[in-house]
């Protein structure tokens, strides 16, 4: 494609104690938000009529309407929608991935072996020497807010038999960084107002990903917040997805929440 492709996709954000929001300072938030990439590059339209959309969900306004046969380009899915490119207007929206039939892209065999071969590098480069020595020893570069969720966040995955995170010192910086925005802007929404939604984020800085996701939460204690996601389906879904293998972590005092807690997940 000629342009640059970028879509600011909002999702649904979940509030808990949203209600006291003027007078309980021990209010509590999380909010989560998953994307991932997917091994087709086609797909076409099956109902008479779709909508194409701002955003993953029928409230976003229409921006086009999609007639069946019609070929779009398909490069990542939200729940059940697919972020898509209509090469016949130029628009980049979501539309229901109810009403796309997937057409499998195909690969030159020879660019396979050297994608595997990429891939495989970077994860020497990043893998510890061995779970112990991970488990052992405190990490470097990070406060103790940071390790503490680390920690129980991998506890979690330990418990449920899916091997853990890493720590990718790059998208910590990240993490910190929406968290300091989300304080300083007075915002609790995945979408950042500066950077777009999360993976337009990690993009911007660079991020290598085929799979991600962001959980945030507002809450007084680090436990409490971990309590809070593995609560909820979409949140414990990100922290015990296998497909995850490097996190970063970012933790800001607030005044409304007590800490503002974000969490991003990377698989490479």
């Amino acid at each position: 494609m000629s342009r640059k492709i970028v879509l600011l996709v909002a999702v649904m954000v979940v509030l808990t104690g949203v209600l006291g929001f003027m007078k309980n300072s021990a209010q509590e938030a999380t909010a989560i938000s998953q994307f991932e990439r997917i091994d087709f590059e086609e797909g076409i339209v099956t109902a008479s009529n779709l909508n194409l959309r701002q955003g993953a969900s029928t409230e976003f306004p229409i921006i086009t309407v999609l007639e069946s046969g019609r070929k779009v380009q398909i490069f990542g899915r939200l729940s059940d929608w697919f972020t898509v490119y209509d090469p016949e207007t130029g628009y980049v929206g979501a539309v229901s991935a109810n009403y796309i039939q997937q057409v499998e892209a195909s690969k030159d065999l020879a660019q396979e072996e050297k994608e595997t071969i990429l891939d495989n590098d970077e994860v020497e480069v990043l893998q510890p020497e061995s779970r112990e020595a991970e488990e052992t020893f405190e990490l470097k570069g990070i406060s103790e807010e940071e390790q503490l969720l680390f920690n129980l966040i991998n506890k979690e995955r330990e418990e449920a038999g899916v091997k853990p995170l890493k720590i990718d010192m790059e998208l910590m910086e990240v993490t910190r960084l929406k968290a300091k925005e989300m304080v300083e802007k007075n915002y609790f929404s995945h979408q950042s107002p500066t950077y777009g939604s999360p993976f337009d984020m990690m993009r911007k800085y660079h991020i290598d990903f085929n799979s991600a996701g962001e959980n945030i939460a507002g809450n007084r204690t680090i436990e409490g917040a971990v309590k809070a996601w593995m609560k909820s389906e979409g949140h414990k879904k990100n922290i015990l997805n296998d497909k995850f293998g490097y996190t970063g972590i970012g933790i800001v005092d607030s005044p409304a929440y007590g800490k503002i807690i974000v969490q991003h997940f990377v698989g490479k």
